[in-house]
């Protein structure tokens, strides 16, 4: 027999896990994170263009081991090393982009920990609104906030 289990977001229930946010930084943080799953995908997106441009430079190195027929040898060399050329052309794109992302994403990542370190709540007496922020976002999010890099 087995468990069903269904994951309801923290939004449905309101629970206390979702107030840990204030509402003055809901809005630089909501653009963080859609800039980092942004990231994350461009990232991914990168990895696979790189795969590719390694998958057709040693195909078209390995194209040139026929020269016992040379017109077939020249025109699986000369698809090998356009395709190899396209592919990087596409993966210098996929890594432009990627680097422009990861600024913004460093900028607001930048910016939270300021809020973190200044400013996050609005208690005079200390609390733990910081701690409690920092734990939810690596709990729910995996990103850390200990350190000074993402």
């Amino acid at each position: 027999m087995g468990v069903f289990v269904q994951q309801v977001p923290s939004k449905v229930l309101n629970t206390a896990e979702s107030n840990s946010v204030p509402i003055h930084i809901r809005g630089v943080l909501k653009e963080f994170l859609r800039r980092h799953s942004e990231l994350q995908r461009l990232r991914h997106r990168e990895i696979a263009s790189l795969m590719a441009v390694i998958l057709f430079g040693f195909l078209s190195l390995w194209g040139m081991m026929f020269p016992k027929y040379p017109e077939l040898s020249f025109l699986i060399n000369s698809l090998l090393l356009a395709g190899f050329v396209l592919t990087f052309r596409q993966y210098l794109k996929a890594r432009k982009v990627s680097q422009h992302v990861y600024i913004n994403v460093h900028i607001l990542y930048h910016h939270l920990l300021g809020k973190l370190e200044v400013g996050f709540c609005e208690h005079e007496s200390p609390c733990q609104c910081a701690e409690t922020f920092r734990k939810y976002m690596w709990n729910r999010y995996g990103i850390s906030f200990y350190g000074n890099s993402i």
